[in-house]
């Protein structure tokens, strides 16, 4: 008998996952179950019954969700993803259930999206295009505009994403100032980059903010009304990691002061490609003049997808066909 696993994706194919499977060691002992969903939605104890192993790509795992995987023989919650905060880990752990994630899957392309969006601020591309699309042509329009050479680039922690992130600002001509409290300056330095002793001192320094934390309750909030406060009134947010470490309300707030006080308050604009509810997305920050909303889009494309596949499947192999531990496994 093959090991039946749930493959919940939003459009429900089965398709790639058999394709990545079909390259696996011991992908023919597996049977994908594929079951479409809504995102951001628990799977049913009707679709999980009768299933070992759940790969999920936008499904939470609730603590409900979390005691019915194991009322039903879960045996393995394979993520398609590098956080976790949507997923009751601690929970499964205490039922037996084998949790993975996919650490470093799209690294590259979150980093990609993290320079895009830092260039697209820096040199108005979105605001000057809505300006064309109303019908204004006006190159000075704006806040005053500044080259990448010589600017700071401050990293809010310095892990795969916030690593592939710093040689492209160096290479184009950026400080980078990193605040990551696990990291020594002598680690830092050998990445090129200087180390800030707090995060106050980083805020204060930094032309431009780039957030890259995971989401823990220390990082919630991270950034509210004290910590925008601290940036230059010409510095820009990023956020490409999760919604919740932005107090939105706060930089609405900090946006708004930069346009009424011309620039002398405030921050100058803010690029987002993470909210903290993305089910019903903040409309402020979206309709904002100075604000810049990609929809969760940073990690996607086909090589991230291809890999995220491939890794999350051989966690399931590992564990159900030759009983091993799966080697990004967070919790056992």
């Amino acid at each position: 008998m093959k090991h039946r696993v749930l493959y919940y994706m939003v459009d429900g194919s089965t398709e790639a996952g058999q394709a990545a499977l079909d390259t696996i060691e011991g992908g023919d002992q597996i049977e994908l179950v594929g079951r479409a969903h809504e995102p951001n939605v628990c799977p049913t104890v009707e679709q999980l019954a009768g299933c070992e192993g759940f790969v999920g790509e936008f499904g939470p795992v609730d603590d409900a969700c979390a005691d019915a995987m194991a009322a039903t023989g879960m045996r393995i919650v394979s993520n398609m993803s590098i956080g976790l905060n949507h997923v009751a880990v601690e929970l499964l752990d205490s039922h037996g259930i084998t949790v993975t994630n996919c650490p470093g899957y799209c690294s590259d392309d979150v980093a990609q999206h993290t320079i895009a969006l830092m260039l697209d601020l820096m040199r108005q591309v979105t605001f000057l295009n809505r300006d064309v699309r109303d019908g204004v042509w006006n190159p000075l329009a704006g806040y005053t505009m500044h080259r990448t050479q010589g600017r700071t680039l401050g990293l809010v922690f310095f892990g795969s994403i916030a690593r592939a992130v710093a040689p492209i600002a160096q290479a184009l001509g950026m400080k980078v100032l990193v605040w990551a409290p696990t990291k020594s300056a002598e680690e830092l330095a050998a990445a090129g980059c200087a180390k800030a002793q707090t995060l106050d001192e980083l805020l204060g320094t930094s032309d431009i903010v780039s957030l890259h934390c995971p989401l823990i309750p220390e990082t919630e909030k991270l950034i509210g009304k004290r910590e925008l406060a601290l940036m230059k009134p010409t510095a820009f947010l990023i956020n490409t990691a999760r919604g919740p470490i932005v107090d939105e309300d706060a930089l609405v707030a900090a946006l708004n002061e930069g346009i009424a006080s011309g620039g002398t308050r405030g921050i100058c604009g803010a690029a987002l490609d993470v909210l903290a509810d993305e089910t019903a997305p903040n409309q402020a920050l979206i309709a904002h003049p100075r604000c810049i909303v990609t929809p969760h889009c940073a990690y996607s494309t086909q090589e991230a997808y291809d890999t995220v596949r491939r890794m999350s499947l051989q966690a399931v192999v590992d564990k159900l066909v030759f009983n091993r531990k799966p080697k990004h496994t967070v919790a056992e």
